[in-house]
């Protein structure tokens, strides 16, 4: 093969700079996924990040920064990579991919008081309004689900802006996830008994949280870290890491139905 000199060579090369150079993954504070605890990165997701490097024999370093900067850096940096993030149709092509790592059942809630707000299907949320974050997954969701922004739903630019308007009652439903919504309305003093779920809001872009790698990282380094991920859940060390930032507690005052049935707080998927 005329090719093998430079494809061996490219080889060493990566595997020179793997040993010499930390894989630096990023990721954004999103409780209990990802956050910053006496200045350590720890989380969910954090965890098992570093468990996946520390099987894969790779030197790893995890930075917690705002989003849009961390995306940014990891477009920008061969040897780099992003957690929790979304697996999009935009994002596919841009990224290898590693996971799916923990997530929750995105969900829609109301506040325990709108007993006038009822929803069946997905094809009812024309009689309500949303709000989210500006350029967050779930604007993408609720523009696929044919809802117009500014009359069926509204976008801020702060992230958990629109928690605020939710507890006022100015707009009638909250998405949120059955593994952040306890941290989710903390922000605005509410706890998860004073809002109930009233459906599951499923869509491709909420298959899942991933690590997502620069495009020139080594395809060995992906292999690796995805065999690490799969030995771990077939060896069921997931779960115990859940429980430790997620105490089981679900809402003891709700009637359960299919619509409902995978939003409660604590309830992972992976």
């Amino acid at each position: 093969m005329k090719n093998w000199p430079a494809t061996l060579c490219l080889f060493f090369t990566w595997a020179a700079l793997a040993e010499s150079q930390p894989l630096t993954l990023y990721t954004e504070s999103f409780p209990p996924y990802n956050f910053e605890e006496h200045n350590q990165p720890t989380g969910i997701n954090t965890e098992i990040v570093e468990t996946l490097c520390k099987h894969a024999k790779l030197k790893c370093v995890i930075q917690v920064l705002p989003w849009r900067r961390a995306m940014s850096k990891t477009l920008e940096q061969p040897y780099s990579g992003i957690f929790s993030t979304s697996r999009t149709a935009q994002r596919e092509a841009q990224f290898q991919w590693v996971g799916p790592l923990v997530s929750g059942q995105s969900c829609l809630y109301r506040l325990s008081e709108r007993t006038d707000i009822e929803l069946t299907s997905s094809r009812l949320l024309t009689n309500y309004t949303i709000g989210v974050s500006r350029g967050d997954v779930y604007q993408a969701v609720l523009t696929d689900l044919q809802l117009v922004e500014g009359h069926h739903f509204l976008t801020y630019s702060g992230k958990f802006e629109e928690l605020n308007m939710f507890k006022r009652g100015k707009h009638d439903l909250l998405i949120g996830s059955s593994m952040t919504l306890a941290t989710q309305l903390q922000k605005v003093a509410l706890n998860p008994d004073q809002v109930i779920p009233v459906l599951e809001l499923n869509h491709p872009a909420l298959g899942g949280n991933y690590l997502a790698l620069n495009k020139s990282a080594p395809a060995s380094v992906v292999s690796a870290l995805q065999r690490a991920l799969d030995t771990m859940k077939e060896n069921g060390q997931i779960a115990p890491i859940v429980e430790k930032f997620v105490p089981a507690n679900k809402y003891p005052h709700v009637q359960t139905s299919p619509t409902v049935d995978r939003c409660f707080y604590g309830t992972a998927v992976y």
